[in-house]
């Protein structure tokens, strides 16, 4: 029986070699342990060959356990030593790294404000700085509000030029009580029906209507101007929109009001500002102005008697002017952004161009 407990030993001898030449190329605490448990395991090479004890006569019994348990502990110091120098190799290399602490820390992705977002606020500043009152109204908005309190007549042709979209009605509601606002002009009307004169507001906001090309868009951004008062005439609303430019834009820029049909306000004109487009792509054919020199921005005039009625105040003793236009055509201005959709399309490599 000896020569059969000599050639266990020798197994376990080969088993000890093997691991120790493994535990050399270990690189990191995770090699370690699957190397624990390849050899060291309740399955492990070395701890299977505790089999051959059963074939083995009394003395080779005792000679294999001893060398059966000096091997085993060998084998737990060899990963044990090898561990402890992975640590202090990742030590050493963490205390030999430089770090310059007067340089700035790095800074992580920020987010901006949507330019749509910042030219909205812009225009409130530069209205507050006026001393206008900022108000807001509701998106869904009675036909009352948006049409009939405005001058438009039941069956008038500028609801349907609006090409309005109309709220499906609830059982026994008019199938047109109801729209999505095409113009933020209601707020004017509940600003009247709750205010006394003197009133100087503008309300900012969302619209909707059936639109979409290079300007135009079925979901867009408006902001109203109201202001009435004994003796406000039309002087006074050409006076505030050059005052508003020139506040805006920090530079001035020529405007223009020509004379127009709105059913709110008489008379009424459409006020325009000068293609900044032109001038920066002089002999390009642009799709902003269609070549004009000019950009719409929207309509204004004096508020007509019948709407100034309809919110309550008596035309005979004052009077008012009103103006309606683009929140985003003046921020495509601002930031000389040639078409709408870039507005609302959400692409990222357009929104990092406008960081806080």
């Amino acid at each position: 029986m000896r020569g059969v407990s000599d050639d266990a030993i020798q197994q376990l001898q080969g088993i000890d070699a093997e691991l120790a030449t493994k535990v050399d190329g270990a690189v990191d605490p995770e090699q370690l342990y699957a190397l624990f448990v390849e050899y060291l395991g309740k399955k492990g090479k070395l701890t299977k060959k505790r089999a051959l004890m059963g074939k083995l006569d009394g003395p080779g019994k005792k000679a294999f356990g001893r060398a059966f348990n000096a091997i085993k502990t060998a084998m737990e110091a060899r990963i044990d030593a090898r561990k402890q120098a992975l640590v202090a190799e990742a030590r050493a290399a963490e205390l030999a790294r430089f770090e310059d602490l007067t340089m700035p820390a790095p800074r992580g992705h920020l987010g901006s404000i949507h330019p749509l977002t910042a030219t909205r606020r812009k225009l409130e500043r530069v209205f507050l700085s006026m001393g206008y009152e900022v108000l807001d109204g509701p998106h869904v908005e009675a036909e009352q509000y948006n049409f009939d309190d405005l001058n438009f007549g039941k069956d008038h042709p500028a609801r349907d030029m609006q090409d309005t979209f109309f709220i499906d009605p609830q059982e026994g509601t008019d199938a047109r009580d109801l729209v999505l606002r095409t113009h933020t002009s209601p707020v004017q009307v509940r600003a009247m029906l709750t205010r006394e004169p003197p009133i100087r507001i503008i309300a900012p906001g969302t619209v909707f209507r059936r639109d979409d090309d290079a300007t135009h868009s079925p979901m867009f951004h408006q902001i109203e101007g109201l202001c009435i008062d004994e003796g406000v005439s039309m002087a006074d609303l050409k006076a505030t929109m050059e005052r508003f430019v020139g506040a805006f834009f920090g530079a001035k820029l020529a405007i223009r009001l020509r004379p127009s049909y709105f059913p709110f306000v008489e008379p009424g004109a459409e006020f325009d500002v000068v293609c900044p487009f032109c001038a920066r792509n002089p002999g390009e054919t642009c799709n902003v102005c269609r070549g004009s020199g000019w950009i719409e921005l929207g309509g204004s005039g004096m508020v007509h008697p019948n709407v100034l009625r309809a919110g309550g105040i008596d035309p005979e003793r004052y009077t008012g002017w009103a103006f309606g236009f683009g929140i985003d055509r003046m921020a495509m201005l601002l930031h000389g952004v040639t078409h709408l959709r870039l507005m609302f399309e959400g692409d990222v490599r357009f929104l990092e161009q406008f960081p806080c």
